[in-house]
């Protein structure tokens, strides 16, 4: 685990996006888009199939083979090199010499990120319409998560017995204690062509799905309406399916062959197959009589259940997890277990490695120093990293927001440092004018109130205020 931090504009964002753009063209055998070294590890130590692999990439060094310069270290520390058709994946996804998964999320509006997966996007969405995926073991090798993943990670975790963690998880954290009813609203897609076929012609995956879902759904219903295409609300008529599920054991009936990670597989692959138009999830709770919908969870609880889903349901051996300010919505409380609730579903510790940028300093605090990297830019413009002076384990937030990893000067209001500053100063002058005593009089009045006693007969702290603020004002 590797969390990031830094100052806005710092380059914190752009290691995480370098990342997927270099082991996306790896992936496609694609022309590198910049000039760079990496080095990682795939495989378990002291293991057989432990590697080390180092890439020295360069678009201008002529064709793809020379572009590319792969060394491969095996674990009894012989190194070859690897011609570059062999790093690529084969027709069946697999790589000696790649991570079996690339995860990504990001929390912000921005879609940059997003795009470096639409190409493995498009070609498991060509896979599901010619029925070629096993949903027992296909994933895309690179995977962007959005807020609408929570919705299925919710659905199979009730999958889960009632004693389980995912289960305890949702009580515990989300106030969720069961699932009151699931109502899918199937449309017509783009590429349908048989009009008169129940579910317009689906097939493969897609088609198992929805053939075992109104088996389970009660009164199913097929309507011709409006869909809202524009921002103005226009739109053109279209067929839309609606299933329900009345409760949790009629999605347990339905799901009675399918394993959690299954379901999310099948729930996502019907979403890609632009067939599922909303999921509308309804849940009992502890904060509600009456079940509260999906949508009235709060924006931290979707995007907690969205990242966690992303690495329970998808993750496995040998995968990078890429995650950019996933608790932009949570509150300290949350901030402060943030890491520890990854580690709980990360599914192997051994071969995996997560990066995480954050802003926020309680969700570095239980960290060693050499999970951290700290990022900042030079007088020109260069961005740096390097492991903080310190822990944060143990600081607690005071002490973390003015070390090193985030460099504030101070922690409390810009007035209240002001005038504790202006004090500071009064009072190591060795005399005042009257104003000056009438000053320093006023603002230990106002800052004796807030528990700032000047009170002090320690001459050494005297002589270093008159150090400090006279220095400073003689060099001004």
């Amino acid at each position: 685990m590797t969390v990031i931090v830094g100052r806005n504009g710092s380059g914190k964002s752009n290691v995480l996006e370098a990342l997927v753009c270099i082991f996306r063209n790896l992936d496609l055998g694609e022309d590198p888009t910049f000039s760079y070294e990496l080095v990682y590890q795939l495989g378990e130590k002291n293991t057989a199939s432990w590697k080390e692999i180092t890439i020295d990439a360069d678009p201008n060094r002529g064709t793809l083979s020379k572009q590319y310069d792969v060394k491969v270290k095996n674990s009894d520390n012989l190194v070859f090199e690897a011609p570059f058709s062999k790093v690529t994946r084969d027709k069946n996804g697999k790589s000696d010499f790649l991570p079996n998964y690339v995860f990504a999320y990001y929390s912000g509006p921005s879609d940059r990120l997003e795009s470096y997966f639409k190409k493995h996007r498009t070609n498991f969405y060509n896979k599901l319409l010619k029925d070629e995926l096993n949903l027992k073991g296909d994933i895309r090798p690179l995977f962007y998560a959005k807020p609408h993943h929570s919705q299925f990670v919710l659905l199979a975790f009730f999958l889960s017995q009632e004693t389980s963690p995912e289960r305890a998880f949702l009580k515990e954290h989300l106030g969720i204690e069961a699932l009151d009813s699931i109502h899918f609203v199937m449309r017509k897609p783009e590429w349908a062509k048989q009009k008169n076929e129940i579910f317009w012609g689906a097939r493969g995956v897609v088609r198992r799905f929805l053939d075992d879902l109104i088996k389970f759904s009660l009164a199913p219903v097929k309507v011709t309406r409006h869909e809202t295409t524009s921002l103005t609300g226009l739109g053109l008529k279209n067929e839309f399916f609606h299933l329900f599920l009345p409760n949790i054991q009629s999605l347990r009936d339905f799901s009675k062959d399918l394993s959690a990670d299954e379901l999310f597989k099948m729930l996502e692959s019907t979403l890609l197959s632009d067939i599922i138009s909303e999921v509308r999830i309804r849940v009992k709770t502890t904060s509600s009589k009456e079940p509260l919908t999906f949508r009235e969870l709060s924006e931290g609880e979707q995007q907690l259940l969205t990242v966690i889903g992303l690495l329970k349901f998808t993750g496995g051996k040998d995968s990078v997890f890429l995650l950019d300010e996933p608790d932009t919505h949570l509150n300290p409380s949350w901030a402060a277990k943030y890491l520890k609730f990854l580690r709980e579903f990360v599914p192997n510790h051994d071969t995996s490695h997560l990066l995480m940028v954050t802003h926020h300093p309680l969700a570095i605090a239980e960290l060693d120093k050499k999970q951290i990297q700290v990022m900042w830019k030079d007088e020109k413009y260069q961005s740096h990293a390097q492991m903080p002076e310190e822990s944060p384990k143990g600081m607690g937030i005071n002490l973390i927001l003015r070390s090193d990893m985030f460099d504030m000067k101070t922690t409390l209001d810009d007035d209240t440092n002001t005038k504790l500053s202006r004090r500071n100063f009064l009072a190591s002058k060795d005399q005042l004018t009257d104003d000056e005593e009438a000053e320093l009089k006023g603002i230990n009045t106002e800052l004796d109130k807030l528990g700032f006693n000047m009170a002090s007969d320690d001459p050494d702290y005297m002589d270093f205020l008159r150090k400090k603020y006279h220095y400073k004002k003689a060099t001004e």
